[in-house]
């Protein structure tokens, strides 16, 4: 946090205020969109395949989830190693489980700032002083309409598995998949942009009279 204030004309004041804040947005976990381990729980981490070889996915027929759009086994894969491409902590973990909570959200950087206009007066034995402020909350953003925004994980389970059932300890038959839809459509792409009051700018004003 910084702020700079100058005096002039004896009974004016001008202050400019900036407040910095930069973070992740949190961490979160790849899993796969049901129990595939049947335990109960549907908290189980994927294994991220190193190429084709390792993973086998399903035809999905045209469906409400799909916009009415069939999908076959190769493009789903073909979509599905686009979007491991994309993102950086699958990318990077080929060929590995993902950690329990491995994966970064982005960094955020917003900076708010603060006009202050300040009028004093000295009246007999009393101190008066009035404020004028103008406050822009996500001033980058402002400036940008990339910056400041608040983002969110599209989906963390982006493997459906589809035959569970038909799986057993040591057994012969694979594993086959859906990749996941957002939006309608399979995935392709980690994060989006929260629409929330959060994600833009917005200004206030205020008024302050001080006296002693």
């Amino acid at each position: 946090a910084l702020t700079y204030r100058k005096e002039y004309i004896k009974n004016l004041a001008t202050s400019v205020s900036m407040f910095y804040e930069a973070s992740h947005q949190g961490r979160f976990s790849y899993t796969y969109s049901s129990d595939f381990n049947r335990d109960g729980q549907t908290n189980d981490l994927i294994y991220i395949p190193k190429d084709a070889s390792e993973i086998t996915f399903a035809p999905r027929a045209a469906s409400a989830a799909t916009s009415g759009v069939a999908y076959t086994a190769q493009q789903q894969s073909d979509l599905f190693f686009a979007y491991i491409e994309q993102d950086d902590y699958l990318r990077e973990n080929k060929g590995k489980f993902a950690e329990r909570n491995g994966a970064k959200q982005l960094w955020r950087n917003q900076v708010d700032i603060r006009f202050t206009q300040e009028l004093f007066k000295n009246f007999g034995k009393s101190k008066n002083n009035f404020q004028f402020t103008m406050d822009i909350m996500n001033f980058g953003n402002l400036l940008n309409s990339e910056w400041g925004n608040v983002n969110f994980v599209k989906s963390a389970g982006i493997l459906v598995p589809q035959n569970v059932s038909a799986l057993t300890p040591g057994g012969t038959v694979k594993p086959t998949f859906w990749l996941n839809t957002f939006d309608n459509k399979p995935i392709d792409s980690t994060f989006g942009t929260s629409q929330t009051f959060a994600s833009t700018y917005f200004m206030q004003f205020g008024f302050r009279y001080n006296f002693q």
